[in-house]
């Protein structure tokens, strides 16, 4: 049991450093963005992405959690089918999102306090952004993690580069927008050619793509793949409408401090899961290996907290610049905020194991109402702090409701007896 600690010890300081490549991006832009932009255009930034993380699982239609779902009951013709497929649909799919979203641009551009003519490119970061997450799913779960790294390596240098390059110009926030594009865009294109070399993408190019189970999966899943996302988004909108587009700047800067837990977490998670899907199904022999290092997470999940906050007292000021510094009271807020969204993604990792999308999606359903409403009053009431608030209430219940199915689809941990797919014996999966 302790050789399996230290693996998964292991796993997750690579995948926390490598999603924290990505994530350190938006610290070092907002030592230049704090200090060039006003709060106002900081917050019309801050808007604009969270547009795009809402649309990324529509456009996606959340495709990277069913790859992980399937992967180990497929070979690698399935795959590359499975590939295809995904690349057809969300093409075709971001193009029918671009026209709508040129037509009504003018409508829209009221109701977002976006300028209009920017619209569709939130479709097509979003349209990147799926891209990028479903090659890291891939590149997870066929062990990987060399490619893993690097594409991380590669969308952050090349967003940051550009992003500082065109903001220091005088660019603005559309300087950020249009970096962020040609870095995922870049990062994406180095992935889809590994791909195309590793599984046979171009024989599954002469059959139909199979749209079908793919479509019905996601409109199933959707509110379950719009979790992580629905909620900022709401909280920005409530926040821009009910307190000022100035106050949706302080709270994107507080936010960050956030998302660095939330990276910790998420590094854990991605180290977890495929050894999770792995040890399900050989339960109940396995039930005192997962028991334990549920309990491990737990426990480091509010201490990991404490600790980013300690950190947080001394680089905050350096980060955000005295522009910012009514953000400094809300930090401590946004990081229970991460550490009570973990608590949920624990419980709908098992979710996600057993396939019972239907459950994760209740699950995340409630989430995203009881957060809107509690926001909603919180920001009335008590400002910005009612809406940090808000988010981790309902995060926690959330997390109680996903707790009790869970409970439900592992009743006597019996053991499985359905054929899987075996890991191969290929380089980079074991």
């Amino acid at each position: 049991m302790f050789k399996v600690l230290i693996k998964l010890g292991q796993s997750s300081v690579f995948y926390t450093f490598a999603n924290a490549i990505e994530a350190i991006a938006p610290f070092l832009l907002a030592i230049i963005v704090t200090r060039l932009l006003s709060p106002s255009e900081y917050g019309i930034w801050v808007l604009f992405i969270a547009l795009v993380t809402f649309l990324r699982p529509i456009v996606s239609f959340s495709l990277q959690d069913a790859l992980r779902m399937r992967f180990y009951d497929m070979d690698d013709h399935e795959l590359a089918s499975f590939v295809w497929s995904f690349f057809f649909l969300i093409s075709v799919g971001t193009l029918c999102l671009v026209l709508v979203l040129t037509v009504y641009k003018e409508t829209l551009e009221k109701a977002l306090d976006l300028p209009a003519d920017w619209l569709p490119t939130i479709v097509v970061m979003s349209y990147f952004f799926a891209n990028f997450y479903f090659l890291l799913a891939y590149n997870q779960f066929s062990r990987r993690p060399a490619h893993f790294l690097t594409l991380h390596i590669i969308q952050t240098v090349a967003s940051l580069g550009i992003i500082s390059a065109l903001v220091s110009g005088d660019w603005g926030w559309t300087g950020i927008v249009l970096g962020k594009v040609l870095g995922l865009a870049t990062a994406t294109a180095l992935g889809a050619f590994w791909l195309n070399r590793e599984l046979p993408i171009e024989a599954a190019r002469t059959e139909k793509p199979a749209l079908t189970p793919l479509l019905k999966f996601g409109l199933v899943y959707l509110p379950a793949g719009m979790g992580l996302v629905a909620i900022p988004l709401t909280d920005r909108l409530i926040v821009t409408q009910v307190l000022s587009l100035a106050e949706n700047g302080f709270y994107g800067v507080a936010s960050l401090f956030g998302v660095a837990v939330f990276v910790a977490i998420n590094g854990i998670l991605y180290a977890w899961m495929p050894w999770l899907f792995k040890r399900l199904k050989e339960l109940p022999s396995s039930a005192p290996e997962i028991r334990l290092v549920s309990v491990i997470f737990f426990l480091v999940l509010p201490l990991g907290g404490l600790l980013a906050y300690l950190i947080s007292i001394p680089i905050a000021p350096i980060v955000i610049g005295g522009r910012f510094d009514s953000a400094f009271p809300l930090i401590p807020w946004a990081i229970a905020g991460s550490v009570a969204m973990g608590f949920f993604f624990h419980w709908q990792t098992f979710l996600l194991s057993e396939k019972a999308i239907l459950e994760m999606s209740i699950s995340s359903c409630l989430c995203i109402v009881s957060n809107a409403v509690f926001s909603y009053y919180g920001a009335i009431h008590f400002g910005l702090t009612g809406v940090f608030a808000a988010t981790i209430a309902a995060f926690l219940l959330s997390a109680s409701l996903s707790t009790g199915f869970t409970a439900l689809q592992f009743p006597n941990f019996k053991l499985r007896t359905k054929n899987t797919r075996e890991v191969s014996n290929e380089p980079g999966r074991d």
